[in-house]
Protein backbone atom coordinates (compact mmCIF):
# COMPACT_ATOMS: atom_id res chain seq x y z
CA UNK A 1 0.00 0.00 0.00
CA UNK A 2 1.08 3.54 -0.67
CA UNK A 3 -0.34 6.88 0.39
CA UNK A 4 -1.36 8.76 -2.72
CA UNK A 5 -1.54 12.51 -3.29
CA UNK A 6 -5.15 12.64 -2.14
CA UNK A 7 -4.10 11.19 1.24
CA UNK A 8 -5.78 7.84 0.64
CA UNK A 9 -3.81 4.62 1.04
CA UNK A 10 -4.25 2.22 -1.87
CA UNK A 11 -2.65 -0.93 -3.20
CA UNK A 12 0.08 0.16 -5.59
CA UNK A 13 -0.46 -2.80 -7.92
CA UNK A 14 -2.88 -5.63 -8.54
CA UNK A 15 -2.51 -8.93 -6.74
CA UNK A 16 -0.23 -11.11 -8.89
CA UNK A 17 -0.98 -14.65 -10.03
CA UNK A 18 1.63 -16.04 -7.62
CA UNK A 19 0.15 -14.06 -4.75
CA UNK A 20 -3.30 -15.42 -5.63
CA UNK A 21 -1.94 -18.97 -5.36
CA UNK A 22 -0.51 -18.20 -1.93
CA UNK A 23 -3.71 -16.49 -0.79
CA UNK A 24 -5.76 -19.47 -1.96
CA UNK A 25 -3.66 -21.74 0.29
CA UNK A 26 -4.92 -19.65 3.23
CA UNK A 27 -8.51 -19.63 1.99
CA UNK A 28 -8.58 -15.97 0.96
CA UNK A 29 -8.72 -14.16 -2.37
CA UNK A 30 -7.75 -10.87 -4.02
CA UNK A 31 -11.11 -9.28 -3.15
CA UNK A 32 -10.37 -9.89 0.54
CA UNK A 33 -7.03 -8.11 0.14
CA UNK A 34 -8.72 -5.16 -1.56
CA UNK A 35 -11.32 -4.89 1.22
CA UNK A 36 -8.63 -5.08 3.92
CA UNK A 37 -6.56 -2.42 2.15
CA UNK A 38 -9.58 -0.10 2.11
CA UNK A 39 -10.25 -0.83 5.79
CA UNK A 40 -6.62 -0.07 6.71
CA UNK A 41 -6.75 3.17 4.70
CA UNK A 42 -9.88 4.25 6.53
CA UNK A 43 -8.21 3.56 9.87
CA UNK A 44 -4.87 5.22 9.02
CA UNK A 45 -6.06 8.53 7.64
CA UNK A 46 -7.66 9.92 10.81
CA UNK A 47 -4.86 8.58 13.01
CA UNK A 48 -2.17 10.02 10.78
CA UNK A 49 -3.80 13.44 10.61
CA UNK A 50 -4.32 13.50 14.38
CA UNK A 51 -0.65 12.61 14.89
CA UNK A 52 0.47 15.43 12.58
CA UNK A 53 -1.85 17.95 14.20
CA UNK A 54 -0.74 17.00 17.72
CA UNK A 55 2.96 16.78 16.87
CA UNK A 56 5.46 19.24 18.27
CA UNK A 57 7.38 18.93 14.98
CA UNK A 58 7.06 21.46 12.17
CA UNK A 59 5.47 20.61 8.84
CA UNK A 60 8.91 20.68 7.25
CA UNK A 61 10.30 18.21 9.82
CA UNK A 62 7.38 15.83 9.31
CA UNK A 63 7.72 16.05 5.53
CA UNK A 64 11.47 15.35 5.75
CA UNK A 65 10.76 12.31 7.93
CA UNK A 66 8.13 10.98 5.53
CA UNK A 67 10.59 11.42 2.65
CA UNK A 68 13.14 9.35 4.60
CA UNK A 69 15.44 12.25 5.38
CA UNK A 70 15.12 11.79 9.14
CA UNK A 71 14.27 14.34 11.79
CA UNK A 72 16.33 17.33 12.76
CA UNK A 73 17.26 17.67 16.39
Amino acid sequence: MIRQADGVYRLDHAVTANQKIILKAFGIDANYIKRKAEQISNELNPKLMDAVINSSRSYEEILAFVKGEGLTE
